[in-house]
């Protein structure tokens, strides 16, 4: 593992875990937060794309419809994400979404015929675990919590459709059109929401446009280029680490004793089903 590749991959999950705190000081309601999000991200992602593949390559769309389905599912998953984000506390929220992964490996197992094995069954257990002990066995299974549960839902798809996707086109080129049909399909939140313009939740969604988006993506893509796949999707769960910290630190939200075990549980779920 090079220095540069651990550098970039830790600036990247430093980012993406201070997404929930963007978020929730925007006061934006999240579809339109979404929106602004991937509006402001989108234009470096499609310079990234072009310029590494070309402008006619980055047109090459066929076959299209994963690229439509995995791009419906970021703007879905963003969106219920940020939604929970405001129903409930960010430990609860960051630790069932991370279930998200491990729901992509089990739809790659059985659509896509990978292989089965005891690590993929192990990991999902942990992971089922996780996200019960995290919601105290279901006691305490707010609306938050089943908010949450569909972003991890709609994460662990993103990341199915995004793996058929990567069989046909660049991943950076998949990501391109992840965010501009995001863009499109959060655009009706502008109209069906109440919500109010303020320079503060326009410059956050700026910032976290940029940097926690487009710099993020460009970090993790970099990062790729000096250590393993498999590294690097172990280090992605350093993002509940960091958001937990960043919700103790700036929303005085000090998690549960079941809170960090079930993140517990779901970390060494991911550990072990990238080391299948």
């Amino acid at each position: 593992m090079k220095k540069r590749g651990l550098i970039e991959m830790l600036g990247a999950t430093f980012l993406w875990g201070s997404v929930p705190i963007m978020g929730i000081y925007s006061h934006l309601p999240s579809g339109v937060f979404v929106f602004f999000r991937v509006l402001f991200g989108a234009p470096f992602i499609l310079y990234f794309a072009i310029k590494r593949g070309g402008i006619k390559e980055f047109f090459k769309l066929k076959p299209f419809w994963p690229l439509l389905l995995s791009g419906i599912m970021l703007g879905v998953n963003w969106v219920f994400f940020f939604w929970a984000l405001n129903m409930t506390d960010v430990s609860t929220v960051v630790v069932i979404y991370y279930a998200g992964p491990i729901i992509s490996i089990l739809l790659a197992s059985i659509f896509l015929k990978e292989k089965l094995t005891i690590y993929i069954i192990l990991s999902s257990i942990l992971a089922f675990l996780g996200v019960i002990i995290s919601i105290k066995g279901g006691i305490n299974f707010s609306k938050g919590a089943f908010i949450a549960l569909l972003a991890a839902i709609s994460y662990g798809l993103l990341g199915f459709f995004s793996k058929i996707a990567t069989m046909y086109h660049r991943a950076v080129s998949v990501t391109a059109w992840q965010m501009i049909i995001s863009i499109i399909i959060t655009l009706p939140f502008l109209f069906l929401n109440e919500w109010h313009f303020t320079y503060v939740g326009i410059i956050i969604a700026i910032i976290t446009g940029i940097f926690h988006t487009a710099l993020a993506l460009f970090l993790w893509y970099d990062a790729l280029n000096y250590i393993k796949v498999s590294n690097a999707s172990i280090m992605q769960y350093l993002d509940i680490v960091f958001a937990i910290g960043f919700a103790y630190l700036f929303l005085h939200q000090i998690p549960d004793i079941y809170q960090i075990i079930g993140a517990i549980l779901i970390i060494f779920a991911g550990i072990i089903a990238v080391k299948h």
